[in-house]
């Protein structure tokens, strides 16, 4: 009898591959029977056959046979046809055809003989065999094709497993018949299968002989006995099969079934399989599974059923559905769960008839591929692991049941989206997939959308079908009313603007070409929600700028929106500094009246400098003083309030403390000098004045280097400034640095003192040689603003004349008396003077110079005085020469060219 599990005919071994002989006239010899299949067959509960049955195996006669057998047998009386088949002791079957209309013989487990009581059976075959088998019709006599042909729908093959099994045309009785009928199946048109339970002879093997006959008999006693207790387990079942190709309109639920075979087992579990289909699935055909407990009247009680459905990859949730409304078929039984197999499904049906346009793009793709079923084919049997099974529907008994469960590959809209898990039963309809998808979103091209949920969930308050995801914080939606498919990408902040299309639905509709039609269209940021201050602006620029195509908002809007913004930042910031400056400038008026009044020795320093305190916006005095600290370019009293705030904010007065502590500690106190600035920049005040002898190096800047044009601090530069004016340079000079910076110091401020360049040395300041007689000269003052090329010189003890020609200038005047009588000397092409060596005292006693090609002109002079070197800042030439000369040249002075 075969299992729950295998719901098929097992293919089995082929004992009558090419029988076609037909029963013979006369015997010609007895066959060999194990003793095992004797009893059995002598031990059949059938009803006054036995005595017949025993003298037809003595009148058994051999007939030719093909294949792997050795000896077929065959004997008929009356309504009897018994076949014995034989390949020695190893395979042995008895088939016994009783050619006649009768009840139901006592062969069946209890618990069924009682459902299927009344039931008849018309030519049943009970077969006895040591092994499985399969019996061709082709293959077999004329008495028994007629029979196969009449009474068992003319089937091409009839299969038997080893042990008893019966085989019959039936028409049912008892509760077995109402149970059939109330699915819509005639239940006299159908044949009927099933392993017989009888009582097992105890000494199965007895008579076999010794030796090797006794181990063939006692293994095929034990055969008899494991197929007889499998005959009697609950799960052994009885098969109901149809005629081929039948077609069964079940009613219960309403489906089309083909291929059918019905069970019962011995635990009264009732079911049916097949291939089927719904109403409304579009001829999508799907393997079915149904099983139910019957109560111990034989009939269903649907408490505990279920439904095990496999489908085909073009499976929709539309077809879920449609599956749904058959399975909402009233049943009392169901009454109390809301009706039909699926629970509640009574209040939403009318819902879920709304949504079925938009469920046929949720496809549901089984991820194991069925197997195509066909039955009667042993090559395409029906697939019992559990694998294939994708949708199940549980009874009552289940958790929340009864309810559908449908799980599969989702592709939805065109796209892959991982899994989709969908249930219905109690709550409605729900079903959903995660997935990260690919789409065009306007302007920013292919993204990601990052786990973009598709869910469908219909109740009878709610349908809803639809997508959601999320780029970038904006949203990504997709919602499918009746025919329609909505898309809607509101803007954000970040990315202001939005797409918004409907487009027709249809089964075969791809979201990615949707979104590949939409080009989308700006909004105004200022009617984003949330969408304010630097945020906005950004928004407002990309649309003035990589979004100035796109519709809606346009990229003009966008731009005089910023100019808005853009102008009131400007006025607000306006007003803002004005009133800091305001509220600053008040607190400093009231700390100069403070500090103008008061009586200090360093506040009358101060004034004795003539650097007095003036009113904001006013320009100071300059004059010599007693205290250098407190010289004009040094100390200027609104610029150390401005730097000074740590002094400012613990109310020492700036004065006293820039005499007695901010000078010292390297204070810069004014925008025209820092001590340290101005000692780290030139090389000659380092060597001059040590390492925090601030005292020395303000001395030289007195003395020396503002004369001289230097740059006492970062942030002013004297040369820079008379360069810059021309105005200047005509009033005072092409060098006349000290009255520049007076100008500086005095003028109302609306001038650039800045330094041409950033560069904060080393510099080689300018050097002086020799003494302070004759009259001073500049070949500046002449026009020079290169370095020289040529000179002229005339010396003998000292150096009494000099001329020099400079590139861009030509030959400026001679200073000191040249004569005629002078040395003339051409630097070669691309040469120049990076070296000097001189000798002087209260004049210039010689001179040498000294190319960077190595060439050394001179001396030129005597060998008085004290020798001194220059050289230029290092990537720089010897500059413009200056100095005082009479008769003879009385002193030099030394520049580079570059930053002074």
């Amino acid at each position: 009898m075969p299992t729950k599990n295998s719901l098929l005919f097992k293919a089995a071994l082929l004992l009558l591959g090419t029988w076609t002989c037909q029963l013979p006239a006369q015997a010609q010899g007895a066959p060999e029977i194990t003793p095992s299949l004797k009893k059995m067959l002598g031990a059949l509960p059938i009803a006054g056959l036995q005595d017949e049955v025993h003298q037809l195996v003595g009148g058994l006669k051999k007939t030719p046979c093909g294949g792997n057998l050795k000896g077929c047998y065959a004997t008929s009386s009356g309504p009897l046809q018994l076949y014995f088949f034989t390949s020695g002791m190893a395979q042995q079957t008895f088939l016994l055809v009783i050619d006649k209309k009768m009840a139901l013989p006592s062969l069946l487990k209890d618990s069924v003989q009682k459902v299927l009581g009344g039931t008849s059976l018309q030519s049943p075959i009970i077969s006895i065999s040591t092994t499985d088998y399969v019996l061709d019709s082709v293959k077999m006599p004329p008495a028994l094709q007629r029979i196969v042909r009449d009474s068992y729908f003319n089937v091409s093959s009839l299969e038997f497993e080893a042990g008893v099994q019966l085989a019959a045309r039936a028409s049912l009785g008892g509760a077995m018949k109402l149970t059939m009928e109330s699915l819509g199946v005639k239940a006299d048109q159908l044949t009927l299968r099933a392993a017989v339970v009888m009582p097992i002879p105890t000494d199965l093997a007895g008579g076999a002989g010794a030796g090797a006959g006794l181990a063939e008999a006692m293994s095929h006693g034990d055969t008899m006995k494991k197929a007889g207790a499998k005959a009697a387990a609950p799960e052994a079942y009885v098969e109901f099969q149809l005629a081929p190709n039948s077609v069964v309109p079940l009613t219960t639920p309403p489906m089309i079934l083909t291929d059918a075979t019905f069970f019962i087992n011995n635990a009264r579990t009732f079911g049916y399989k097949g291939n089927a289909t719904f109403k409304g699935v579009n001829g999508k055909k799907v393997l079915l599974q149904f099983q139910t407990l019957l109560d111990p009247a034989g009939a269903m009680d649907l408490l505990d059923f279920q439904f095990r459905i496999a489908t085909p990859p073009s499976y929709t949730m539309e077809d879920s559905a449609n599956l749904m409304f058959a399975m909402a078929t009233p049943d009392p039984r169901l009454v109390q769960f809301g009706g039909g197999f699926i629970r509640n499904i009574e209040s939403y049906k009318k819902a879920l008839l709304t949504v079925t346009q938009p469920l046929s793009v949720f496809q549901l793709r089984n991820p194991q591929p069925v197997p195509e079923y066909r039955f009667g084919d042993t090559n395409k049997p029906f697939p019992d692991d559990p694998k294939f099974f994708n949708i199940v529907v549980n009874g009552p008994t289940a958790p929340d049941g009864p309810y559908l469960r449908a799980v599969g590959d989702a592709v939805i809209l065109g796209q892959k989206m991982g899994s989709i898990d969908a249930t219905a039963g109690l709550s409605g309809l729900h079903g959903k997939a995660v997935k990260n998808i690919s789409l065009k979103l306007g302007p920013l091209g292919k993204v990601t959308i990052q786990k973009m949920v598709a869910e469908a969930d219909v109740d009878k308050d709610r349908q809803r079908v639809h997508l959601k995801g999320n780029f970038g914080g904006q949203t990504v939606e997709v919602t499918m009313v009746g025919a329609k498919l909505s898309i809607d990408v509101p803007a954000n902040c970040v990315n202001p603007f939005e797409i918004k299309a409907t487009v027709a639905l249809a089964a075969d509709t791809n979201i990615a070409d949707v979104f590949a039609a939409q080009g989308g269209a700006n909004v105004d940021p200022t009617k984003i929600a949330g969408c304010v201050g630097k945020e906005l602006e950004a928004a407002l620029n990309k649309i003035a700028g990589e979004y100035k195509s796109l519709g809606g908002y346009t990229a003009t809007a966008a731009s005089a929106e910023l100019k808005k913004i853009s102008d009131a930042a400007d006025a607000a910031a306006k007003q803002a500094a004005a009133e800091a400056q305001k509220t600053y400038d008040d607190a400093k008026d009231k700390a100069r009246n403070v500090a103008s009044s008061s009586s200090s020795a360093a506040n009358k320093a101060f004034n004795d400098a003539g650097n007095a305190f003036k009113k904001l916006g006013s320009k100071k005095k300059h004059k010599k003083g007693p205290d250098p600290k407190f010289a004009a370019s040094v100390f200027d009293w609104d610029y150390y309030y401005d730097h000074a705030q740590d002094v400012v904010r613990a109310g020492v007065d700036l004065a006293t403390h820039w005499r007695g502590s901010g000078f010292n500690e390297g204070r810069q106190g004014s925008p025209e000098f820092n001590v340290k600035y101005y000692r780290n920049r030139y090389p000659d005040v380092q060597a001059k004045c040590g390492n925090g002898d601030w005292s020395c190096v303000l001395q030289h800047w007195l003395d020396l280097g503002l004369d001289q044009g230097r740059q006492g601090s970062a942030d002013f530069s004297v040369a820079s400034y008379l360069d810059r004016y021309s105005d200047l340079q005509n009033a005072f000079g092409k060098d006349n640095y000290s009255d520049a910076m007076e100008h500086w110091l005095t003028s109302d401020g609306t001038r650039d003192g800045r330094p041409d360049t950033a560069y904060s040395g080393p510099v080689a300041g300018p050097t002086v040689a020799g003494g302070g007689g004759g009259t001073a000269w500049s070949d500046v003052a002449a026009g020079c603003r290169h370095t020289m090329a040529v000179f002229a010189v005339q010396a003998g003890k000292t150096v009494q004349g000099l001329q020099f020609w400079y590139h861009g200038l030509g030959w400026a005047p001679a200073h000191g008396q040249l004569g005629n009588n002078y040395t003339q000397v051409f630097l070669d092409a691309g040469d120049y003077v990076d070296e000097v060596i001189y000798r002087a005292g209260s004049t210039v006693d010689s001179i040498t110079f000294l190319t960077k090609a190595g060439k050394t002109y001179g001396p030129y002079g005597g060998t008085g005085g004290t020798e001194g070197r220059y050289y230029p800042t290092k990537g720089e030439k010897l500059g413009c020469m200056a100095g005082r000369a009479g008769s003879s040249i009385d002193q030099l002075t030394f520049s580079s060219t570059g930053p002074r």
